[in-house]
């Protein structure tokens, strides 16, 4: 039986409770490698792509919140500088 989102989901947490987010996408990406790509089971190769795809999923959004956050403070600084605040 093929891993289900919620599945997948807990497992993307448990793996990112022990490992940073970047370790975590080297193993998924050594476990897509070596297992997903040579096995026969369908259910086995297809949970580990559905992790994989969810935890470069979280990263890519961590880097659009991230980028929204440094507009934000430069935003900010920019109407400090100016005297554009409710201070």
């Amino acid at each position: 039986m093929v891993t289900n989102k919620g599945d997948a989901i807990h497992f993307m947490k448990i793996i990112l409770d022990w490992c940073s987010p970047q370790v975590a996408r080297m193993m998924m990406d050594d476990l897509d490698f070596y297992i997903a790509e040579t096995t026969d089971n369908e259910s086995v190769r297809d949970s580990i792509k559905m992790v994989r795809k969810f935890i470069y999923d979280r990263a890519e959004e961590n880097l659009m919140i991230d980028k929204e956050e440094e507009e934000f403070r430069i935003k900010e600084k920019m109407a400090e500088q100016r005297g554009m605040t409710k201070e």
